[in-house]
């Protein structure tokens, strides 16, 4: 029988997936703040070793609704940081699509 290793990350739970997939269609369709509160009540609960990860998803749903909002310099913080969470975790992690997030924030915070 393998062994897991320790960076493994750990298997995905229907809530987890359930979670994401509502994350992502809330940012596609530009609910960004509903998108910021799906995957935070998620986060808040959450201990695996993708909690940085998730943190950086709500930062950058934070961060495009700041840029909707015409507020670029508060968009630019927050999306500094959220780079800082998913650079890490590029181009794709968990079923997201990481380099896509990225790229959309680079483009709504110039």
């Amino acid at each position: 029988m393998p062994v897991e290793s320790a960076a493994m990350s750990p298997p995905a739970s229907p809530d987890r997936d359930a979670t994401l997939a509502a994350f992502r269609s809330a940012l596609d369709e530009g609910r960004f703040f509903e998108a910021h509160e799906i995957l935070e009540a998620y986060w808040v609960a959450d201990r695996s070793e993708d909690r940085d990860f998730y943190r950086g998803l709500i930062q950058a749903a934070v961060a495009l609704h700041h840029a909707s909002r015409g507020n670029l310099t508060g968009a630019r913080s927050v999306a500094a940081r959220a780079r800082a969470h998913l650079v890490p975790h590029a181009p794709r992690h968990a079923g997201v699509e990481v380099q896509e997030v990225l790229e959309r924030l680079d483009e709504a915070v110039r």
